[in-house]
């Protein structure tokens, strides 16, 4: 039998995949070369960093003393901040300048939040809410967010078990952050922060009309930048001397400081708190202002430090100015006062022998009520005007004082060490030099 004509040719569409398969594999060789070059030429994705790690933190409440706000943001998964049991409760970080706000890490104990806000802001005060939810889990929650602030915060409205709020670590991530400008200043060491000048070079300048309080000489660094400002406030007849000593040391760490005389010697430390809010609100308006050498020096944080009625002062600016990020209270005085409220970080140094303003009489029972703040309480040798220019060992309260603002204003950790690591103990332990230490460290 002949072959039929109609017979078919197999290798036709044996040819035409063949070629198919090759076009294509061409146009994924070309594909794959383009996305090779496109990935070459862009740049790559900036990774976001950890910046709240080690920063100073504060707290609405702590359940006790060993769950305090700084162990949310210490890097260590074995230790927690912990709230009371009630709404609301919040956490705060203190990033040290301005940053850009991309994720939030939240590692939940059991005791979580069911309601919550992550918040950020420039000031401590004005708050911009950039994420919310009211179906929280616990555990470990990862938010992606965008925003910007000095100052981030997760605000708990509701929580999810009948215990208060609780987080093993608080983590925001971003870009900037740290130390805000006009720093260039050198790693902190016992002999430097013991010498009667730290590393800057310093000028004054005299308030020319004091609106608010009775005198001000101002001590300021000279070198460019901007610097947290601190209000020196005397006591009961006492003038700008009480203090004078403690002007330059804070300056040439990286201070403004404006020395303040009263409206009268026998100003009550409620007006003396008035007059702190006064000059504060002065040293930023000098800052803000041209034609003068304080112009453009003041980047807006303030604190404040004062001896016996200017220690009393110092506490009702902190209650009342929430300007002020930061006080020391030397000696202070304030007959029948409740600070329970005060949430900023406090520094009371008092003197042993006081018959005046003695520890356990006025600066103790404000130790203790102030149950939502970071607290530092020194006792040294010494009767009421331990603290004032010429008493006491200035070498060591310099140290301590610099720190606690360096820490505090600045949000400089290299200066924690000497209040809560290793640097302090050699004078914690040091009976003949403290004889009372308490704190809520670790900070």
């Amino acid at each position: 039998m002949r072959p039929s004509s109609c017979s078919t040719d197999t290798t036709a569409p044996l040819r035409t995949r063949s070629r198919a398969m090759t076009a294509l594999i061409a146009l994924a060789t070309t594909i794959g070369l383009a996305l090779t070059l496109l990935t070459a030429a862009a740049p790559p994705a900036a990774a976001a960093d950890l910046l709240s790690q080690g920063k100073p933190a504060t707290s609405s409440s702590t359940e006790n003393a060993s769950a305090p706000a700084s162990a949310a943001v210490d890097g260590n998964t074995g230790t927690r901040w912990s709230s009371t049991f009630s709404d609301p409760q919040w956490l705060r970080v203190d990033l040290g300048a301005t940053a850009t706000i991309s994720q939030v890490v939240l590692r939940w104990e059991a005791a979580y939040a069911r309601a919550f806000q992550i918040q950020t802001s420039d000031n401590g005060t004005a708050w911009t809410t950039i994420y919310s939810t009211t179906t929280g889990t616990g555990g470990v929650q990862t938010l992606d967010v965008n925003g910007s602030g000095r100052y981030v915060r997760v605000y708990g409205t509701q929580r999810g078990t009948a215990y208060g709020y609780s987080l093993w670590e608080f983590q925001v991530y971003g870009s900037g952050g740290g130390t805000p400008p006009g720093t260039g200043i050198p790693d902190p060491t016992t002999a430097s922060l013991e010498a009667t000048n730290g590393p800057l070079t310093t000028a004054t300048y005299t308030v020319p009309n004091p609106s608010g309080y009775g005198s001000g000489t101002v001590t300021y660094p000279t070198a460019s930048g901007s610097y947290p400002g601190v209000v020196l406030m005397p006591g009961y007849q006492g003038t700008q001397q009480n203090l004078q000593w403690l002007a330059p040391r804070l300056a040439t760490w990286g201070f403004v400081v404006i020395n303040v005389g009263t409206n009268t010697l026998t100003d009550d430390p409620e007006s003396r708190g008035r007059q702190i809010t006064a000059a504060g609100t002065q040293l930023l308006a000098l800052g803000n202002a041209t034609g003068n050498p304080i112009s453009g020096k003041v980047n807006g944080t303030l604190g404040a430090a004062g001896h016996s009625m200017g220690g009393g002062g110092v506490m009702a600016a902190l209650r009342d100015d929430s300007r002020f990020r930061a006080g020391v209270p030397t000696a202070p005085y304030y007959v029948n006062a409740n600070f329970s409220g005060v949430t900023e970080p406090t520094f009371f140094l008092t003197c042993q022998s006081d018959p005046v303003a003695g520890g356990n009489s006025y600066a103790v029972p404000w130790y203790n009520s102030m149950s939502q703040a970071e607290k530092l309480y020194i006792e040294v040798p010494g009767d009421h005007l331990c603290p004032m220019t010429g008493y006491g060992n200035k070498a060591k309260q310099g140290k301590w004082i610099v720190s606690f603002f360096s820490l505090w204003l600045r949000a400089d950790t290299r200066f924690s060490q000497f209040l809560c690591g290793p640097a302090r103990e050699a004078d914690k332990n040091n009976t003949s030099l403290v004889t009372r230490w308490m704190d809520t460290c670790q900070f």
